[in-house]
């Protein structure tokens, strides 16, 4: 029998939606299994992130709970009923997949691709087309343009949201996702990225997601299972709990170094207090945009339009240049971030900015705050604070000991 699970987290209040019991996979003509004995409970509306070296089983783990690979011993629990013997299309029915390739049928149009599972449960038309419409809406995709199109003609990222969308055609209760970021460019993925988030904030799944990228596992999962060769758990914990008491020199050293930027990714721009760059309107004069910036501590004012929406940074030699107009001076104001932005995507974005720092706006685009060096390093202490906090709790030292548990 297998070790149980390192667990350093308090367990979850919410209902455990899927229970793998000694779940094992032997493939033909393979003297070792490639899952042995795996042993896990995922809570319900929790993302799940199964990460560990090539070819220890992640994959294999995750096409067994909907079946496509069959396991050889165990039990799958879902919703309380075992799974592990019904007719494995109805539980498929039950579980939205998300792949990597997106397996999107080129012949068919971006409205049939995702009514697929709902005409198989016999939906009628009208539901149909309404489920489409709201999903590619949920998706930000605008229906009308997008609806009777083909995969083709849509880019990598577009196709990737038309599969999430599929996966979510008939309400599924669960999501299983295999590296479903993992074939897109940087920017596209972060991008992704931080739109599932958005998206699962509203929609609640219990997600299961592979991925052999530990940055990725840390900024997308409510909890993460860091497993060895045959799906053998590492340690499965929070983000939180996994980088600031990692279970064995094994999670460590795939955890890699660089705990504290890989914490920011645990932290999101709405989570912090942003910091204040001087601004001003569109009716604003020279006289008040050098107003603005002897009141402030920066060199740069940045420039709004009519709807608070960021236009350019200027400073004082920009706006001491009668010959040019305002609006077309200075930098035009990039590095733009939301909200839901993890900390680590807005350094990334601040590094890249010419005036040192990262624009926050929200949906409608208007001016928040930003996001500078203080705020992140601000960040980054409090989160060294709370992890001696916690590592003091976990030693049993008392509030307010000067006893130094770091």
């Amino acid at each position: 029998m297998t070790e149980p699970a390192p667990m350093t987290a308090a367990p979850s209040d919410r209902e455990v939606m899927i229970r793998l019991e000694a779940l094992e996979k032997r493939f033909p003509g393979q003297e070792q299994p490639a899952v042995a004995e795996l042993t896990m409970d995922i809570h319900a509306g929790e993302i799940v992130i199964l990460v560990g070296p090539s070819g220890c089983g992640k994959t294999t783990t995750l096409k067994m709970i909907n079946r496509i690979i069959e396991p050889t011993a165990g039990r799958i629990i879902l919703e309380g009923d075992d799974v592990t013997k019904v007719n494995p299309d109805k539980l498929r029915r039950r579980i939205g997949y998300v792949i990597q390739q997106i397996g999107l049928f080129p012949h068919m149009t971006i409205a049939d691709n995702i009514a697929l599972v709902p005409r198989l449960l016999d939906w009628d038309k009208k539901r149909i087309r309404s489920r489409v419409d709201e999903l590619l809406d949920l998706v930000g995709m605008d229906p009308s343009r997008y609806r009777d199109r083909y995969p083709k003609e849509l880019s990598g990222g577009q196709q990737q949201r038309i599969g999430v969308a599929r996966a979510l055609s008939a309400d599924p209760p669960v999501m299983l996702m295999d590296e479903p970021f993992g074939a897109i460019d940087p920017i596209t993925r972060d991008r992704l990225q931080d739109e599932f988030l958005r998206l699962q904030e509203e929609i609640r799944k219990t997600i299961v997601f592979v991925t052999h990228d530990i940055d990725e596992a840390i900024k997308m999962g409510d909890r993460i299972a860091i497993l060895r060769d045959q799906s053998q758990i590492a340690q499965y914990d929070t983000p939180e709990h996994i980088l600031a008491d990692p279970a064995d020199s094994f999670v460590s050293d795939f955890v890699g170094s660089g705990a504290s930027l890989k914490g920011l990714n645990l932290k999101r721009v709405r989570d912090v207090d942003l910091a204040h760059w001087p601004t001003a309107g569109p009716g604003a004069n020279r006289q008040e945009v050098l107003d603005a910036l002897r009141d402030s501590d920066r060199g740069v004012v940045l420039l709004l339009d009519e709807q608070g929406r960021p236009l350019r940074w200027v400073d004082a030699d920009d706006v001491n240049r009668p010959d040019r107009p305002l609006i077309e001076s200075g930098l035009p104001a990039e590095a733009i971030v939301r909200p839901q932005t993890t900390l680590l995507d807005a350094l990334n974005e601040m590094l890249k900015s010419r005036v040192g720092c990262a624009i926050v706006v929200d949906d409608s685009h208007a001016y928040q705050g930003a996001v500078d060096m203080d705020t992140v390093m601000e960040c980054i202490q409090s989160m060294r604070l709370e992890a001696r906090r916690q590592a003091r709790a976990a030693a049993g030292v008392p509030e307010g000991s000067n006893e130094d548990a770091s």
